[in-house]
């Protein structure tokens, strides 16, 4: 396995570990916009997949301007995704993610009319994994540069990797 697949593998291990995201669009004006947004469905290479409604001002600013980053962050760990965002109206699809925890949204359930898929596939990734030894490996390399006076190279951190995806 090249140092390319092992990275994509972990990006893909640490995306495992999210069951919610912030989804960044851009509006009309050209301000961006996030919001919160659980996961629906996570796929290999960092495809996501995100209930909405397609009443949701979200929707015709990913008709307009496609392009959309998603970030994710916790227990040490940060993700950010760029890429394209495309809205799905797929009933039998959306009846196999549906969740119970939806209806507070979607009344009608699976079949309610107003529900749709965001999904996004992802162009790029970056990944900070500062979890379990990697946060340590963090205190130590950020400690020694404050005591010396220097600043902290993020290329020489272990879990810091650009992908294209």
């Amino acid at each position: 396995m090249t140092t390319m697949e092992k990275s994509i593998q972990r990006f893909e291990e640490l995306l495992q570990k999210f069951d919610h995201a912030m989804l960044v669009t851009r509006a009309e004006d050209g301000s961006l916009h996030a919001r919160p947004m659980a996961i629906a469905e996570q796929q290999d290479g960092g495809r996501l997949s995100f209930a909405t409604s397609g009443q949701s001002p979200k929707i015709e600013e990913i008709l307009t301007r496609p392009e959309v980053a998603v970030v994710m962050q916790g227990d040490g760990v940060y993700l950010a995704i760029a890429g394209h965002a495309s809205v799905v109206a797929d009933t039998s699809r959306i009846r196999d993610l549906w969740s119970a925890s939806w209806k507070l949204w979607f009344a009608e359930g699976p079949e309610d009319p107003q529900l749709a898929l965001i999904d996004v596939e992802p162009e790029r990734a970056e990944y900070w994994d500062r979890s379990g030894t990697r946060q340590l490996e963090f205190l130590w390399k950020a400690g020694k540069a404050l005591v010396q006076g220097e600043t902290l190279d993020e290329d020489e951190l272990e879990g810091h990797e650009k992908l294209s995806l």
